[in-house]
């Protein structure tokens, strides 16, 4: 057999359908199906690798750096190793003389570690930093967010290890005969496990975000993307479990390579089509409204402070609904120049302090006024 893909039928493929007469198993040939799908879906990616390495070229740009554009560029690298896993795994190319005969370096590290549970684990990580921003209050960085992460890769390392180490027959092995890789049922089920539990991980930290205020449209994003996906893994569940020869069927092979990257574009541009687009055709105006909004949609966060000389503390309301962390809204420690009427604080979108004199700004509870205690005159008797 030759390591050739052809949109006509080969001799190989002939001799793959007559080696699975013999073992009683239907096959459809490599061909022009499969060819059409390869092509188009590697057009998409390539332009979704443009797309990433725009959004890292504009990185700085604040409606593109509120999306968090080195994961989001990490998982088109993460999504793209794992098109090229599916198409050892699901039969799309010949294997035989070439090194994707080696189903456990390409079905168990390419495709399973490095490409479904890396995707699945950075739009996790993702999703519970938004978690940690507008449900906790904690910032998008730090050992609280990456802990988890790298917890969980640890988990993946060791899971790949071991599946390294079992023998092929009780995990991935090659089937020579018919030239492809065939997946057990206990090496199958733990993968599904793994994506999930990491799945209903995310859909339940998205749930705990669903009222993110508008202008970042994230509970909005998470609502598309969770469909999207869990709409697949479904069906992908059902149809690996009623159809494990699936493979060797190419209406179904097809489908499932099309709907598990399908979905994984359908979240990475329900995320990044408004700002990409928006930072290429309009990126000024669209900047100038975007933070009027962030504005309006009272953005600022405010923290008590003691003022010098005053032992009680100035309480203040406190935004729950806000963009991260690090937006801060101080009363001054300092006496303000009679030139600057607000109250500054550090906006991280634009690495520097400003001054807001905005009503909507700032919300004091109200207090009743402190006199200052006047100093009696020492009288002397004598």
């Amino acid at each position: 057999m030759g390591n050739s893909l052809s949109f006509s039928l080969t001799a190989n493929e002939q001799h793959r359908q007559d080696m699975a007469k013999m073992l009683d198993m239907q096959l459809d040939p490599r061909g022009k199906a499969d060819c059409i799908m390869i092509i188009v879906i590697a057009a998409v990616y390539f332009i979704d690798l443009l797309a990433a390495i725009y959004i890292l070229y504009n990185r700085k740009y604040p409606p593109i750096k509120c999306k968090s554009p080195i994961l989001m560029s990490c998982i088109i690298v993460s999504a793209i190793l794992w098109f090229a896993g599916d198409l050892q795994a699901n039969g799309h190319v010949p294997l035989a003389n070439t090194q994707l005969d080696n189903c456990k370096a390409f079905g168990v590290w390419v495709r399973v570690i490095l490409g479904v549970c890396t995707v699945s684990a950075l739009v996790a990580m993702r999703a519970y930093g938004l978690f940690r921003v507008f449900g906790k209050n904690r910032p998008f960085r730090g050992w609280g967010l990456f802990l988890p992460y790298l917890v969980y890769c640890g988990c993946m390392l060791v899971y790949g290890i071991v599946m390294q180490v079992v023998a092929s027959r009780l995990t991935i092995h090659y089937i020579e005969p018919i030239d492809i890789c065939f997946y057990t049922p206990g090496f199958k089920a733990s993968l599904f496990a793994i994506i999930w539990i990491t799945w209903l991980i995310v859909a339940a930290l998205n749930w705990h975000i669903r009222n993110i205020k508008s202008s970042f449209n994230e509970a909005r994003e998470s609502l598309i993307a969770c469909t999207a996906v869990f709409a697949v893994l479904i069906f992908t569940t059902v149809m690996h479990y009623t159809s494990p020869q699936f493979a060797l069927n190419r209406k179904l092979r097809i489908l499932t390579t099309s709907f598990d990257h399908l979905a994984t574009n359908i979240f990475w541009w329900s995320i990044m089509a408004v700002p990409i687009t928006n930072c290429i055709f309009r990126k000024q105006r669209y900047l100038d409204l975007w933070v009027a909004k962030l504005r309006n949609d009272g953005l600022q966060r405010m923290y008590d402070v003691s003022s010098p000389g005053n032992t009680a503390k100035e309480s203040s309301v406190y935004q729950r609904n806000s963009f991260a962390p690090d937006y801060f809204l101080l009363r001054s420690k300092v006496e303000q120049s009679p030139l600057d009427s607000g109250y500054p604080y550090f906006d991280p979108i634009f690495d520097q302090y400003k001054f807001d004199s905005s009503v909507n700004a700032v919300s004091f509870t109200d207090q009743p006024e402190q006199k200052p205690i006047k100093k009696k005159k020492r009288v002397d008797m004598w």
